[in-house]
């Protein structure tokens, strides 16, 4: 049995192709078609999706979500932050759960083991699976999407998360190329498209070219701070502002109050993508608030994002400026990429919550000088539908490198970066360089667009036992986007030497990690 699956920064779905070849979208038990990517524990159980959403109210201290923005950072770098500080850089209070500190790859982790729970409830109901088969010793097989900018680092924390979910992930692809996935392979003609997957927390833009309705990906763009959530936050910052104005006195920025105005931000957000003006009221203890919010100022009203002071009306649009700013830049990025222009695009398709906004219809639509035809598929479903068709249809697909890779190397003075990978090129893809070297040379691994080794980021380090002289260097990448490192120095003949960093083999962090999640009691 063979799964896909969105692990979304808000929401996740999965799906699989039907004996028919027939997509399905899995329901999870609660009969829903998307799980919240939201973790709860009470130090005794850990409550996933719906469960630990219905428990923000009476313990927000204790949720853990937009996990995925921090996938690929250090444990100690993850844990909680004061949900209703919107502009301070917070220290960061550590997540644990039985004793066990969790960083991004374990917590994501529990959210697909409580994904996998579900499927294997779901292939039992559909007589897939014995009734009585025992869902922990089950394994799925799995393809699991990732941004397209995400680094060897935060995808091989995804894989490591799958593996430890008792998931057995065949492979990862990047979300709008799933995305893509959905769309192509309904089509017979050549095109060009552009997928604009804005989610709840990320943005992807991925240029494909069609041949016969395989996708072969030219250029993507993105970033790990652009989403949904931001969206949100701008109409919540107003919101604290209006209630200080109306009241004298600040909001509390933890507790009930503060989940309370991120929900109230939320529906007005979604309000505001189908009316063209909402009111929020707020009704607490430290006073009254009544607001009216419009989607967008007036023709007479120029938008002029320089003047939004206090007694200026909330315009959505308008106070979305600086993210539309960021939209726009990084569509530019992928077409610059691609050596594209505007008129090579003959069609966009969306993918991802956000995508209901009109603003961003009215963006697209601004830029490219075409009508975007919206609703083609399922903006929530679009990524495990791709994901799930990637399963059944391996070979159709081409994928790229999402980060140039190289090693450093020293010139006259300075150091600097040699990329021996190149952003953009089909996956699987190698490049290799000879290189003099001094006695037992320390061979430095760098993922990033610039020959800087300082604007880069390590990757990996891989200490040499080699004589002074020439040593030739591979990087290799498979179609996961997993790089491997060899170095030969040997006079006699071929010697390699395989790179075996914890950033490119996670095989002996896989197991603990695995029996600390089996070890947390779900809900």
């Amino acid at each position: 049995m063979h799964v896909g699956i969105d692990l979304g920064t808000t929401f996740c779905c999965m799906a699989t192709v039907g004996d028919d070849q027939e997509v399905i979208v899995i329901p999870n038990s609660e009969g829903r078609l998307t799980t919240p990517s939201v973790i709860c524990f009470d130090g005794k159980y850990a409550y996933v999706g719906d469960s630990a959403n219905a428990r923000k109210l009476f313990h927000p201290s204790l949720i853990y979500e937009f996990v995925k923005r921090d996938m690929g950072k250090p444990v100690e770098a993850v844990g909680f932050e004061d949900p209703m500080d919107l502009t301070a850089q917070n220290e960061v209070r550590p997540f644990e759960i039985a004793g066990f500190r969790y960083g991004a790859a374990g917590l994501s982790a529990l959210i697909l083991r409580k994904l996998k729970q579900d499927a294997v409830r779901y292939f039992k109901k559909i007589a897939k699976l014995e009734k009585d088969a025992d869902e922990k010793r089950v394994i799925l097989d799995a393809v699991i999407t990732v941004p397209a900018y995400f680094g060897d680092k935060e995808r091989q924390d995804t894989k490591l998360a799958g593996f430890a979910a008792g998931l057995n992930v065949q492979k990862l692809i990047n979300e709008p190329t799933a995305a893509a996935l959905t769309y192509g392979l309904l089509q017979k003609e050549d095109e060009r498209i552009m997928v604009f997957d804005l989610g709840g927390g990320t943005l992807d833009v991925t240029l494909m070219g069609m041949e016969c309705g395989k996708p072969v990906v030219v250029a993507s763009d993105g970033a790990n701070t652009l989403g949904g959530k931001d969206w949100d936050e701008v109409i919540q910052r107003y919101l604290v502002e209006q209630f200080f104005l109306q009241n004298g006195r600040d909001l509390p920025t933890t507790g009930e109050v503060a989940y309370e105005v991120q929900q109230k931000a939320l529906e007005a957000k979604l309000e505001l993508s189908e009316n063209t003006e909402t009111t929020v009221h707020l009704a607490i203890e430290e006073g009254n608030l009544e607001v009216t919010l419009y989607r967008s100022a007036p023709k007479e009203d120029p938008l002029n994002r320089f003047d939004i002071g206090p007694d200026r009306p909330f315009y959505f649009d308008e106070r979305s400026s600086d993210l539309l700013s960021r939209c726009r830049t990084i569509c530019s990025m992928a077409l610059e990429n691609a050596r594209w222009t505007w008129g090579h695009v003959q069609e966009i398709v969306l993918a991802g919550g956000s995508c209901r906004m009109p603003m961003i219809i009215e963006l697209l639509e601004t830029m490219s000088g075409r009508k975007v035809r919206q609703n083609v598929v399922n903006y929530d479903h679009a990524i495990a539908i791709g994901a799930a068709l990637h399963g059944a249809h391996q070979d159709r697909l081409q994928d790229v490198v999402s980060h140039c890779m190289g090693v450093r190397y020293r010139s006259g003075e300075g150091f600097y970066v040699e990329h021996l990978i190149r952003k953009n090129a089909n996956l699987p893809t190698g490049g290799k360089q000879r290189f003099a070297a001094e006695r037992n040379a320390i061979l430095l691994v760098y993922e990033g667009e610039s020959e800087r080794p300082e604007e880069c980021n390590l990757r990996g380090r891989l200490e040499l036992d080699n004589p002074a002289g020439s040593i030739e260097v591979a990087l290799e990448m498979d179609t996961n986007g997993v790089v491997r490192a060899l170095a030969d120095y040997s006079p006699q003949g071929k010697q390699v030497l395989e790179l075996r960093s914890e950033l490119f083999n996670f095989s002996e962090r896989a197991e603990p990690l695995q029996e600390k999640i089996r070890s947390v009691v779900m809900k």
